[in-house]
């Protein structure tokens, strides 16, 4: 029992200073789109390297529709993400961390990330 204990600020200090490989672990990078908007979403990226290379639209060939949901995949850890609507209006989260928030609600005031 005494050896565990000390053991538990080791442990601490090790899922502090390496964050990012923690939360990944186990983590498939699914992300959860729902369009809680009423407007049709056209085009979803989601690239662990940013704006400068979005890659293939995730929906492709199709949409999601207002009151969607539709499970995409990233990279496990920090993402960008980028949705287009049918009226060609962009909404972009540049940082968002898909094995902390796999859930992503999309709205026409924004997107929120969450658990």
């Amino acid at each position: 029992m005494r050896a565990a204990l000390l053991l538990l600020p080791l442990l601490a200090g090790c899922a502090g200073a390496g964050g990012d490989a923690v939360s990944t672990l186990g983590c498939s990078g699914e992300l959860t789109l729902r369009n809680q908007g009423p407007m049709m979403v056209e085009q979803a990226f989601v690239s662990p390297r940013g704006p400068a290379e979005w890659g293939p639209d995730l929906l492709a060939p199709g949409t999601l529709p207002p009151g969607a949901t539709q499970v995409v995949r990233g990279a496990p850890g920090r993402n960008a993400v980028r949705i287009v609507f049918a009226n060609g209006r962009a909404a972009e989260m540049l940082a968002l961390d898909v094995c902390a928030n796999p859930n992503l609600g999309i709205s026409p005031t924004g997107l929120l990330a969450s658990r």
